[in-house]
């Protein structure tokens, strides 16, 4: 499964290869007219059925509908069989992020978000099951700033002025959260950060 977010529609190439590859999710919370789907069910190695959710906030992000709403009725909608469910709700504020974390509480069994670009160092289990990380970071080049050649940001910063973002070249890592999570029940036993440099 590979999840996405707000700039799953920078390139129009991309909508048409949502037909021929249904494991590129894109955020549920937009329009259903559009290409793709936020949510699927996926069946596990071990045989157990899995549902990956793709929510994106709203607190300085496209406009898109209420994800906490849009969250209910994908949760109503999944089958009762389905006890594991993992949602990435890309977002740009913390507290948007932490907010969708306790609301889903013990509905879901992890809450991780993304768009940040930095893991954030609060992975826990939430009092009712819920695995959750504010932010897992990106998978990319971290001699960087998010990702982007330092000089040129440093460039930015320093003189104000326009410049061309590129994309920095060294220092890739893989940055991840790994959950174990009890099939019969849908709770999380476990929740690691992993990063791999």
């Amino acid at each position: 499964m590979l999840t996405s977010g707000n700039h799953i529609w920078d390139k129009r190439e991309i909508y048409d290869y949502f037909a021929r590859q249904p494991r590129l999710l894109r955020p549920a919370n937009y329009v259903d007219e559009l290409p793709g789907r936020g949510v699927v069910v996926v069946q596990a190695r071990n045989g157990v059925d899995c549902a990956v959710i793709n929510l994106q906030g709203r607190m300085y992000m496209p406009q898109t509908d209420c994800p906490f709403r849009k969250m209910d009725a994908l949760l109503e909608a999944l089958p009762p069989a389905v006890k594991v469910k993992f949602v990435d709700f890309h977002a740009e504020l913390t507290s948007e992020k932490m907010a969708m974390g306790w609301y889903l509480d013990g509905r879901v069994s992890a809450m991780v978000g993304t768009h940040t670009h930095i893991p954030t160092a609060d992975t826990r289990i939430l009092t009712n099951g819920t695995a959750y990380q504010t932010d897992a970071g990106m998978t990319g080049p971290y001699q960087s700033v998010i990702g982007v050649d330092k000089n040129i940001v440093l460039q930015k910063f320093l003189t104000q002025m326009p410049v061309r973002m590129e994309a920095a070249r060294h220092g890739a890592e893989l940055h991840a959260v790994i959950v174990e999570v009890d099939e019969s029940t849908g709770r999380a036993a476990s929740v690691r950060r992993y990063t791999v440099t």
